[in-house]
């Protein structure tokens, strides 16, 4: 019995120390830390051309604005803000922490892990790269559509399912990053820095959520919500465009 008291005891040691908030913010670093070194040696072995760690302003860039317009955090104000109207300000905080959070996770595990899923699956990049421009255009044309309406809730699990999946992170997501880690020009590197920036963009998008949604106003933001759509169904277009050339359909 007093063993079993001890065994108790250490057990709920364990678990407050699992539950203090320094350790857990210790434990993603290092999960964080790990995926990178993890993705490094596979980008490093994957190519010899393209250093891991060159840096590029104008490719980041674009890693940003095409992750951006992916994500769109402006088109699911509507929905952030009808899921948690009613929640006071500490707790839709913590569910933007959860949120980016997830999305952070999920960005990187694409960006680090999506091309030896694929090379385990068997599948070509250029195959992967029409399938995935067609899935973003399908994307597109159903935001231009139907918007973010229909969308049901489940207030337990907010934060993961349905804001930061599939309404954030989806599909054309992870399309997007694997696409991006196999061009020659961008660097790992790039595409790393280009998901924290974008984390940050949604961060504060949805921080200010109030805010923003006072000051553009409801057609506000369906505007540039459309705006981004519209630059999502360019970048669809790009990339079915690159695999016909790889393909040599097209010839230019």
């Amino acid at each position: 019995m007093e063993c079993a008291d001890g065994v108790s005891g250490k057990r709920n040691t364990w678990q407050r120390w699992l539950e203090y908030s320094q350790s857990k913010s210790l434990r993603r670093v290092l999960g964080v830390v790990l995926l990178i070194l993890i993705g490094l040696i596979a980008k490093t072995i994957q190519t010899h051309s393209q250093s891991p760690f060159s840096f590029s302003p104008a490719h980041t860039a674009y890693v940003v604005v095409e992750l951006v317009a992916i994500l769109d955090p402006i088109g699911a104000l509507p929905t952030f803000m009808i899921f948690l109207g009613d929640i006071d300000q500490a707790g839709r905080r913590r569910v933007v922490e959860t949120m980016t959070g997830v999305v952070f996770a999920l960005m990187l595990f694409f960006a680090l892990l999506g091309q030896p899923l694929l090379q385990l699956l068997g599948v070509n990049v250029t195959s992967f790269q029409f399938g995935g421009g067609i899935i973003l255009l399908y994307l597109a044309i159903d935001m231009l559509s139907h918007g973010s309406e229909g969308r049901k809730i489940d207030l337990s699990q907010v934060a993961v399912v349905p804001l930061a999946t599939p309404l954030l992170v989806g599909p054309g997501t992870m399309t997007a990053l694997i696409v991006l880690t196999n061009q020659q020009s961008v660097s790992l590197l790039d595409v790393l820095l280009g998901c924290v920036a974008s984390t940050v963009i949604v961060y504060l998008t949805f921080y200010f959520s109030e805010y923003i949604f006072k000051l553009l106003g409801q057609n506000g933001v369906k505007a540039i919500s459309r705006l981004f759509t519209i630059i999502l169904a360019a970048i669809a277009a790009q990339m079915i465009h690159n695999a016909l050339l790889g393909w040599g359909v097209a010839k230019f």
